[in-house]
């Protein structure tokens, strides 16, 4: 059968410093477009790829990071990063919310929201407490089926097949049940994490080859004519990379050195603690803008620049706050350790 083989000069060994770089750079690209949606400003940055990003990233660091361990271990280590900083921070909005907004959510919403599986019961459920714990339901759900799906990475136009199947699947029960918020934000994001496990192969392995055959065909096939057909488009997924590709290609190369190297150096701390800035910001620079700028100020019809000050003060405290949740879960982290 006739293949198509990329090979690098030499593998990629140990860790890729600038993954964490692309990490910063996606949540200030979420920020940005939160941050618009608040100003009521016209989409045409498009920070929402930031997302895309996130998720392509994701599959890029499993495939270069993760040995070969047993799914049950594999999602233990997963959950014990995300879980107990998305539980904290879940709490502490419903808490907030209660008390502050006059919320109320029942306690199936609570019990779907803290096992993290709210995303799939339709955008009501996924953005009912924080509009951004939809990803929450999505990177794990990427997790279970990296841990499925594990075995068929030495088989890449079969891994490609079933991430076009499940793709395809999710995005059209998600469109024709109208489910747009879930549609857009998750729906629409999926092939991006194949997309990133075959270029995590490709860096360690340093070689990558597709067997040109029925599975990659039709993997194609569903990814393109079908959805295609059906008014759906996997776009975006060729964007991020694309954005991906402009700071690695073109920012790296061109920017001046000691730019390159601060810029470097904020977009890896925003890397480090993406994860709790993107849990944490999106109710801050919104809903509480609104709300203390009506209640403290009588002001309930802000101006542009008064919500910019809010936002600033509500991003300083994102910031703040990731920083010593953090911190704290890498203390909390270690006393287990060593106690164990």
């Amino acid at each position: 059968m006739p293949a198509l083989k990329l090979e690098l000069d030499a593998p990629v060994t140990g860790r890729l410093a600038v993954l964490d770089e692309l990490k910063g750079l996606a949540i200030v690209l979420v920020v940005l477009y939160h941050a618009g949606g608040v100003l009521v400003w016209n989409n045409y940055f498009h920070g929402d790829l930031g997302v895309d990003l996130f998720v392509i990233l994701s599959g890029i660091s499993l495939a270069l990071g993760s040995p070969s361990v047993n799914g049950r271990t594999f999602l233990l280590r997963r959950l014990r990063r995300i879980m107990p900083v998305y539980w904290i921070v879940l709490s502490l909005y419903w808490g907030l919310n209660t008390h502050f907004l006059q919320h109320q959510y029942s306690a199936f919403n609570l019990v779907i929201h803290y096992l993290g599986i709210h995303g799939w019961f339709g955008d009501f459920y996924a953005m009912a407490i924080n509009d951004s714990f939809w990803f929450i339901t999505l990177i794990l759900t990427l997790y279970v089926l990296y841990c499925v799906l594990q075995p068929l990475m030495s088989s890449p136009e079969k891994l490609m097949l079933a991430g076009a199947a499940f793709s395809l699947a999710v995005s059209l029960v998600l469109f024709y049940t109208g489910q747009a918020g879930t549609f857009g934000h998750m729906g629409l994001r999926i092939p991006g994490f194949f997309v990133g496990l075959l270029i995590g192969k490709l860096l360690k392995a340093g070689r990558l080859e597709l067997t040109l055959a029925t599975p990659l065909a039709l993997a194609v096939f569903l990814l393109t004519y079908v959805p295609y057909t059906q008014g759906v488009i996997f776009a975006s997924v060729v964007v991020g990379l694309g954005v991906m590709g402009a700071y690695l290609f073109i920012w790296k190369h061109l920017a001046p050195a000691d730019v390159q190297t601060s810029t470097a150096r904020l977009l890896k701390f925003l890397g480090d603690h993406s994860l709790e800035i993107f849990l944490i910001h999106q109710p801050l620079i919104r809903n509480y803008n609104y709300y203390l700028l009506g209640r403290w100020f009588n002001d309930g019809s802000p101006s542009a620049l008064s919500l910019i000050v809010g936002m600033v003060i509500g991003i300083g405290l994102t910031l703040l706050i990731g920083v010593e949740l953090r911190a704290f879960m890498a203390r909390l982290s270690g006393r287990q350790a060593a106690s164990s």
